[in-house]
């Protein structure tokens, strides 16, 4: 039996000039989640929205009353330092911190103007998005190969593992799905 589906429209489409009302309607008319594409044109050369557009279409659709609830923000992290932005976007409204897994092993430090020597591992970013209270997801880009996420999805404890939706599945389901993709 196939996984209910999840709609998440991007608001990389949506008119700018009205963009708070749009993610609204983008709601109102049946869409489950908003996908919002953070771009730092470090990682990726584009650049999009940073926490103070995520906190205004924020104050325009309620925050889901359950995890994967109506109006979750899935916030795609394409941005070179993922631990710096966790705090901010969550109290910008982000639900789902997504990062990439080629960024994951920059700057540990937990602020965007704080520094460290020390590095983060793509767990220990899991592990800290879901102590600030966030879902957690991890991207590759197309050019990576899928192996390099085994030993963040095989990880015994689940804090460091990204999270799965019961609707779509148990984590051994979705390591069965990855397992065909190697």
């Amino acid at each position: 039996m196939a996984p209910s589906a999840i709609i998440a429209p991007s608001i990389l489409s949506a008119d700018f000039a009205t963009l708070g009302q749009a993610c609204s309607r983008t709601i109102e008319q049946g869409a489950d989640w908003l996908h919002v594409d953070i771009m730092d044109g470090h990682f990726v050369p584009n650049l999009t929205f940073g926490p103070p557009v995520v906190a205004k279409i924020r104050s325009h659709v309620d925050k889901p009353t359950q995890s994967y609830g109506r109006g979750t923000f899935d916030c795609h992290m394409m941005i070179a330092e993922p631990k710096k932005w966790v705090k901010e976007f969550k109290k910008a409204g982000c639900d789902l911190y997504c990062f990439h897994y080629e960024a994951a092993s920059s700057t540990a430090a937990e602020s965007p103007e704080g520094k460290s020597d020390e590095k983060t591992s793509p767990r220990e970013l899991i592990r800290y998005i879901h102590d600030q209270g966030m879902l957690a997801g991890i991207a590759i880009k197309p050019a990576t190969k899928v192996d390099v996420l085994w030993d963040v999805l095989d990880a015994k404890d689940a804090k460091e593992r990204p999270d799965v939706s019961a609707k779509n599945g148990s984590h051994d389901q979705q390591m069965t799905r990855v397992a065909q993709l190697t």
